[in-house]
């Protein structure tokens, strides 16, 4: 007797839960609800797909967004509209479907998100209809024969010439800045000149500063030193200019010794003197005869011209191997003139690419520049 008392309880609480939760899906379903304003459209015709759901004023309430109701295909979503109603606010949401094909669709269940909760709508079935075409109303006709159209003048002798005009703007720009014959600066005129020359410009710069005139010993020594040790350092020994004094004139009889270079004693001792005297303005800060020190630029002038007398004349070979420097430099220059005016054209061709690109788009711009006759 007991044992059936325990059954019919446990059959009774059994219904109890499956009622309660019959009922409380009820409830939880009956917030959402699903509508259409018809069944049956014609090819290409709006279907009006409505989703009213009830929530708090604290849910989040997520709608189907996308092409979520395929078959049928998404056209117009239409703003949200919100009602209250006492403590609760209806929330209205409104699709535009269609569908391009004749047939019976069925709209699927779409999924609506009320906080944590998920709901899901009923699926609708619809009817596209075949639009009917009444040919006793509309003739039939052959079809037209082919007629002649006059061809419109076009511009086409636009581009070549916007062409032609941004490849001469291009060359005018590459030749001013590579190719164009510069004026030389005053250095790069001195670097041109000889040795010899440039050793007598500055024998001359030294009589235009006038430095004796103002008592400037030093200025004038070192400037009067450098013209004869630039001149050794480039034509007889290349330290001459960071040797000292000994160094220099030890240097000097060694390659007179050596008969590689044909001074005499005296061009060597004048230069000798001048040097020390030059070290003592420069170093010693010694004040010397203004007489002397016009002299010492004198002798300079003359110990210039006996160096020059006494260095060999270069030998053929000397000759040919300098003429084969010079145009080696000189296609040298030239390859790389060719290469900067490359590269200038790629860049401003690259530039023009991108900027078209930005503006047209890649597809349009590979179709122009490739003439694609499917375009």
């Amino acid at each position: 007797m007991n044992e059936m008392m325990i059954k019919k309880s446990k059959c009774c609480l059994e219904v109890l839960f499956l009622c309660l939760a019959l009922c409380l899906s009820t409830i939880g379903y009956a917030q959402v609800k699903s509508s259409i304003d018809s069944t049956s459209i014609k090819i290409g015709g709006e279907i009006k797909y409505t989703v009213e759901v009830e929530a708090d004023s604290t849910d989040l309430v997520v709608f189907p967004e996308g092409q979520t109701f395929s078959p049928l295909e998404l056209i117009d979503l239409y703003d949200t509209d919100t009602v209250k109603r006492n403590d609760k606010f209806n929330l209205i949401k409104t699709y535009g479907l269609t569908q391009f094909d004749s047939g019976y669709y069925t709209i699927p269940p779409q999924k609506i998100l009320i906080g944590d909760k998920e709901f899901l709508t009923d699926s609708v079935q619809v009817e596209v209809r075949n639009i009917e075409v009444d040919t006793l109303k509309q003739g039939l006709y052959d079809i037209k024969p082919l007629i002649e159209v006059r061809k419109t003048s076009s511009n086409w002798w636009k581009w070549p010439l916007i062409i032609l005009l941004l490849l001469a703007v291009v060359g005018a720009i590459i030749y001013w800045f590579v190719w164009r014959k510069k004026p030389l600066t005053e250095e790069e005129k001195i670097a041109l000149l000889s040795p010899y020359e440039r050793a007598k410009l500055t024998l001359k710069n030294l009589d235009e500063h006038h430095y004796l005139e103002k008592s400037e010993y030093k200025e004038y020594y070192s400037e009067l030193t450098f013209a004869i040790r630039r001149y050794l350092d480039e034509q007889v020994y290349d330290h001459a200019l960071e040797s000292t004094t000994d160094q220099l004139i030890e240097r000097l009889r060694l390659l007179r010794d050596a008969h590689k270079i044909e001074l005499d004693s005296e061009t060597i001792t004048n230069i000798e003197a001048i040097l020390r005297r030059a070290d003592l303005v420069k170093f010693a800060k010694s004040s010397p005869d203004l007489e002397l020190a016009k002299k010492d630029r004198h002798i300079i002038d003359l110990e210039i011209d006996h160096v020059k007398e006494a260095i060999p004349e270069p030998t053929e070979e000397e000759k040919l191997q300098d003429e084969q420097y010079r145009e080696e430099r000189r296609k040298r220059r030239k390859r790389e003139k060719i290469v900067i005016s490359a590269a200038i054209l790629l860049m401003i061709t690259t530039i023009t690419v991108i900027g078209f690109t930005i503006k047209y788009g890649f597809t349009t711009v590979k179709d122009t520049v490739l003439g694609n006759s499917s375009k």
